[in-house]
């Protein structure tokens, strides 16, 4: 493959990522509609539920058009390694992520999870020995600086008033689900494509879903049921947050690395704040535009490689 080859790959690698954390972002408004209508899991299991079958079709048509059999897994090994990314990255990330919001603030859920990209540098550095660039770290830092000034708004005094609780220590696992979903899926993309993966990802994670959320409506969680804009708002968590976003993220961290293509996650809070202003009219102010434009420095320093590197 030739030198510009490569670049024009990578360069779309960048754009599925941007436009990955672009529908992430908008994952965090459709949602509030969600959750505002029914239990969190009774949500998640329908998102990915949908999610599953959409990904499946796709593998099974991709198979036909290839004249191939649909790809399954031949062993116990690949089976628990498929099984492990919905475990991880789907039912332990919704269950810790809405776990902990129950006992904490929206500020301390926010730079908790923003330490993500620095636990998947960290755990790849040590799991997949992967090397963690000079350029790269300080894109880690900025990017990272970039969102704690969105979530403070400008102000240190907000973390001089942030107090940690039994929450904090449930949300932490979040970061620590999604850096597991992003290595395990390296190792697993030795053997299936990003979407044979992320295809199993979602059937797996949905039948851990499931019995979740039957335990949720058991303990009278309240109505399980969505408008029709609370269906609108599922089908954008299934089709783009899920089956664009989880497929084109494996397929970045295929090609730069789990550490590298983290990155791009603290672009989430970024397009999260701007959707928020736009579709919710919440507030927009200096403090989300500064932090905003170092985040977008981060991630472009970050992945900038060096021709000597």
């Amino acid at each position: 493959m030739t030198n510009d080859a490569q670049q024009a790959g990578r360069a779309g690698i960048y754009c599925k990522l941007v436009l990955t954390t672009f529908f992430w972002g908008g994952t965090f408004v459709a949602a509030r509609f969600a959750v505002h209508e029914a239990p969190p899991f009774f949500a998640a299991s329908c998102r990915f539920a949908i999610a599953a079958v959409v990904l499946m079709a796709l593998v099974a048509r991709q198979a036909q058009r290839r004249g191939e059999a649909v790809p399954v897994p031949r062993s116990l090994r690949e089976v628990l390694g498929l099984f492990s990314l919905g475990l991880t990255g789907i039912f332990c990330y919704n269950a810790f992520f809405f776990s902990g919001l129950k006992l904490t603030g929206a500020a301390n859920g926010s730079l908790i999870v923003a330490i993500n990209p620095l636990l998947t540098a960290v755990l790849s550095a040590w799991w997949l020995r992967e090397r963690i660039r000079p350029l790269q770290g300080v894109g880690l830092a900025v990017s990272l600086a970039g969102v704690g000034v969105i979530v403070t708004r400008g102000d240190p005094g907000v973390l001089r008033t942030l107090t940690f609780n039994h929450g904090d220590l449930l949300l932490l696992g979040a970061p620590l689900s999604w850096a597991a979903y992003s290595i395990l899926g390296k190792r697993a993309m030795g053997t299936f494509s990003p979407l044979v993966a992320t295809a199993y990802a979602a059937l797996s994670g949905t039948l851990l879903l499931i019995p979740a959320a039957v335990l949720e409506a058991l303990g009278g969680a309240g109505p399980h049921r969505f408008s029709i804009l609370g269906w609108v708002a599922i089908l954008q968590l299934a089709l783009l947050g899920t089956v664009a976003g989880f497929v084109w993220w494996y397929e970045g961290v295929k090609a730069l690395g789990a550490s590298r293509a983290a990155l791009f996650v603290n672009l989430v809070p970024v397009f999260g704040t701007l959707l928020a202003a736009l579709l919710l009219g919440e507030r927009l102010g200096w403090p989300q535009l500064w932090g905003g434009m170092l985040v977008i420095a981060g991630v472009c320093g970050g992945t900038v490689r060096l021709k000597a590197g």
